[in-house]
């Protein structure tokens, strides 16, 4: 992938050439950090940085930093949006029950070509940021994205 004019790694896209037919669902315009168990590891980009101590930082920069909660999603027609749940408001957030969790997801699955964390590992900090939240279908969206996130991206630098 070819570095930004900032010097960083661009976020790949998902569908190129082609028109996004997916909604966004959510956007923060505020940073979003926390301690992932994604230690030893640095990577710095546009939308995401990682500290060697764990530390990731989802970044809202100028215009905010939007994503589609658990997809699949569609729109259609612009009425309603038909695709995977992401659970009711948690009370203890605000936010749906998979709001972090998918955040992180994302931002991390943007670079998955570039960034120098397994897969494998993005998908369990996924797993336990739901379980967290007591997501009753945890398990099963775990396995969604092991099985079927990033289909045919290699990972580059691990």
């Amino acid at each position: 992938m070819e570095p930004s004019a900032l010097g960083c790694p661009v976020p790949r896209d998902r569908f190129p050439g082609r028109e996004r037919l997916y909604p966004w669902i959510y956007k923060i315009r505020e940073d979003f950090v926390f301690q992932s168990i994604h230690r030893g590891k640095t990577f710095h980009a546009e939308w995401l940085r990682l500290e060697p101590d764990g530390t990731v930082t989802i970044k809202a920069n100028a215009t905010g930093y939007a994503w589609d909660g658990c997809t699949p999603k569609f729109s259609v027609l612009g009425l309603f949006i038909l695709g995977t749940p992401d659970g009711h408001i948690d009370i203890e957030t605000g936010k749906s029950l998979t709001y972090h969790a998918s955040l992180v997801h994302d931002a991390f699955y943007q670079y998955l070509e570039d960034v120098p964390v397994p897969k494998r590992e993005i998908d369990r900090q996924f797993y336990d940021m739901l379980k967290e939240r007591r997501f009753p279908l945890a398990w099963l969206y775990y396995r969604a994205v092991l099985y079927f996130g990033g289909w045919g991206v290699k990972q580059r630098n691990l």
